[in-house]
């Protein structure tokens, strides 16, 4: 029996996955002791992530051939709008935080223009598979972090935590990746659907690397 698409990219991104899992934004936010200058900084970034990568998933719902597919990818991308103004606004407004003021790190401006160019000019399967990883990655983490973070409702962070460990989030990830798999199963791309897979992975290490070490650029 042939390996799905995404299961098969996932498995080629367990080391990457574990290096996300280690690292001490991650782990901070799991034992609840990550700066709160840190995550607010990050929240900033990625209200500025969120707007281009709704842009990015408009664009390849425009694309993609099976008309219930459009019409999902388009709600990915409406999901993606209403997560950036009510959780990344909200949390932000809160700390006193304009997000039009915030000058987003290179690695978030590298990331966006990434997904960009893919939606514009890749096959749309290595579109999908580019975009996939913030889709999977962000479900595995918010599994992960539930199960050690303790009483979401107690925790610093939990509203951020239950976001990402919610049946309904991982019902949209694995919708995405139906697409993906189907796309994949006739695609002659698969090579480079996987290369797309492990870059964006590799951007989301790097993501939350940035906002670790931006507000003081001391940590390591």
């Amino acid at each position: 029996m042939t390996t799905a698409f995404s299961a098969r990219a996932w498995a080629h991104v367990a080391d990457r996955y574990a290096d996300v899992c280690r690292h001490p934004f991650v782990t901070g936010l799991a034992g609840g002791t990550l700066p709160d200058a840190v995550f607010a900084h990050y929240l900033a970034d990625d209200a500025h992530y969120l707007v281009g990568y709704a842009r990015t998933l408009a664009r390849i719902a425009s694309r993609l051939p099976d008309v219930d597919d459009v019409g999902a990818w388009a709600g990915f991308a409406a999901g993606a709008v209403e997560a950036e103004r009510s959780l990344h606004v909200g949390e932000l407004a809160r700390r006193g935080v304009e997000p039009a003021t915030h000058v987003p790190t290179s690695a978030c401006r590298d990331y966006v223009d990434a997904l960009a160019r893919h939606a514009e000019e890749s096959p749309v399967e290595v579109a999908v598979a580019a975009v996939l990883p913030c889709f999977r990655v962000y479900a595995e983490v918010g599994r992960h972090l539930a199960s050690t973070a303790g009483d979401l409702d107690a925790h610093p962070y939990g509203a951020w935590i239950a976001t990402y460990d919610d049946p309904a989030f991982e019902a949209s990830v694995a919708r995405a990746e139906a697409t993906a798999d189907r796309l994949a199963a006739d695609s002659r791309y698969v090579a480079e659907m996987l290369e797309a897979y492990a870059d964006a992975t590799d951007r989301e290490w790097h993501f939350w690397d940035a906002s670790w070490r931006a507000p003081d650029g001391t940590r390591r």
